[in-house]
């Protein structure tokens, strides 16, 4: 089987190459051999390739912030890029990469589950949901992936680092780090996520949308404390209020993701656990 993977060399597509299974030959273009927002240069590469078993997308723009400042830049990797990857390749199944971002974070208390309706409150989030509507158009056959607050042995390649890596710096550099403690969200280890997609599959689950993230989940200031008592990090934890800071785009205060299908990845605690023991 053939597998043509966009974004293989981002935070969980180096993952997803990784883990890959032997009997399954990857195609995994770099950005300067296939621009997404090209069409013309995309139907060349399909046309050299020849035609593959699915399509993963795990391109993104995921700078949040940065994204509302250029909608025009975030919608073209995000929404035009599996649009033209579709157009290119029309009949081929397709794996797309959203988000938690999708919803607005106003179900408190409750997972966000797969027929819940998203409703995005950033820019970000609204060309992941325009993706998802694009994929659900053009596709018969598609698995639409929500995940979230991805972390693994590869920082994102758009952020350059994640949110582990970050605070075990902080923790080296300063005696104190505040971490927001009211926005709720599950972590998701992308070793664990890369796994569940191959799975997917490999098992040839249904088709349709999937939640998928680490079991449980926690505040940012939670995920902190957590991080620096497994790696017994000399700095204080302080919590606070996601009021205190002026970021750019708005940020849904709860984005649990539930599932209501059989595909269960381990508890956030485990899997942070066994990467800090291995980082």
């Amino acid at each position: 089987m053939r597998v043509l993977i966009f974004g293989g060399k981002g935070q969980l597509g180096n993952d997803v190459v990784k883990l890959a299974p032997q009997d399954i030959e990857i195609i995994v273009p770099s950005k300067e051999e296939v621009d997404l927002t090209d069409k013309n240069q995309i139907e060349k590469f399909i046309k050299t390739i020849g035609s593959v078993d699915i399509i993963f997308y795990l391109a993104g723009y995921v700078k949040v912030d940065l994204a509302e400042d250029e909608p025009e830049k975030v919608f073209q990797i995000n929404t035009v890029g599996i649009k033209n990857v579709l157009d290119c390749l029309p009949d081929t199944p397709v794996l797309y990469i959203s988000t938690d971002y999708v919803f607005d974070g106003k179900k408190h208390g409750v997972p966000y589950y797969e027929d819940d309706l998203p409703n995005p409150i950033n820019i970000y989030g609204l060309s992941k949901y325009a993706g998802e509507i694009v994929v659900k158009n053009y596709s018969e056959k598609y698995y639409i992936i929500r995940t979230a607050s991805l972390y693994g042995e590869f920082p994102s390649s758009g952020k350059k680092t994640n949110f582990v890596y970050a605070i075990i710096k902080k923790a080296q550099q300063e005696k104190e780090i505040k971490v927001v403690n009211d926005i709720y969200m599950s972590p998701t280890y992308t070793y664990d996520l890369a796994n569940k997609l191959w799975e997917l599959f490999r098992e040839k689950f249904p088709y349709g949308i999937y939640h998928l993230t680490n079991s449980g989940y926690c505040s940012w200031y939670e995920f902190a404390k957590t991080i620096v008592e497994i790696k017994k990090l000399d700095v204080e934890i302080l919590p606070v209020s996601y009021k205190e800071y002026t970021n750019r785009a708005k940020r849904p205060l709860w984005s649990v993701l539930g599932t209501k299908k059989n595909i269960i990845l381990r508890h956030w605690r485990d899997a942070v656990e066994e990467f800090l023991y291995n980082c």
